[in-house]
């Protein structure tokens, strides 16, 4: 069954405990990946007024919020929910409650890291009736057996797996109008002008 695409209007995006310490630990693709992806995500938010919801976790242990999110998104990331040792970010109860309140049941999600944050959040969010669009190179893991042994478990579990330039490309459909070009913008600054 093809499912019907996201777009800017119906979807939020759920950037999951990218943090400086998290960041270090990816080995499964280049950190420089995930900071781009997360980039362009952040971008896409502000750029077409879609929910951002950032979470963090034990921050005095695992550090700040990656400074390229912190700085392009400043209202989320004031706004982030930052939590204690729990592992599901939906298991904080004002999560839960801020997500629900937006009144979008469509998610774009990336987290950190892949087997851990990202999977228990994308899998409680598909167990809330959210439909969750995973950004496979905004995410990563110790070794690349992590992100697909995870990406296989939550597939059967009812989430899609994209990456960045997919994702934009679905959520704006179409280059040639001016809310089109925005989007095109922001890939040709984060994704094409560094390709060399």
């Amino acid at each position: 069954m093809i499912v019907a695409r996201f777009t800017t209007a119906d979807s939020l995006i759920i950037l999951v405990d990218h943090q400086t310490g998290t960041l270090g630990w990816v080995k499964s693709l280049p950190q420089a990946t995930v900071v781009t992806a997360c980039r362009v995500l952040t971008r896409m938010a502000v750029a077409y007024d879609m929910p951002l919801v950032l979470t963090t976790t034990m921050e005095a242990q695992v550090g700040p919020t990656i400074p390229d999110i912190a700085t392009l998104a400043p209202d989320a990331f004031d706004k982030r929910f930052a939590r204690g040792g729990e592992l599901d970010c939906w298991d904080d109860a004002k999560l839960r409650d801020g997500v629900a309140a937006l009144g979008r049941k469509r998610i774009v999600m990336a987290g950190l890291t892949t087997d851990i944050c990202l999977f228990w959040a994308a899998r409680s969010a598909l167990n809330l009736g959210y439909d969750v669009l995973v950004i496979a190179d905004a995410c990563g893991t110790t070794s690349i057996f992590g992100d697909t042994l995870t990406y296989d478990r939550l597939r059967a579990d009812g989430a899609q797996i994209t990456v960045i330039n997919q994702a934009v490309t679905e959520l704006v459909n179409n280059f040639g109008v001016p809310e089109g070009q925005m989007a095109q913008q922001i890939m040709g600054d984060e994704i094409i002008s560094k390709l060399g």
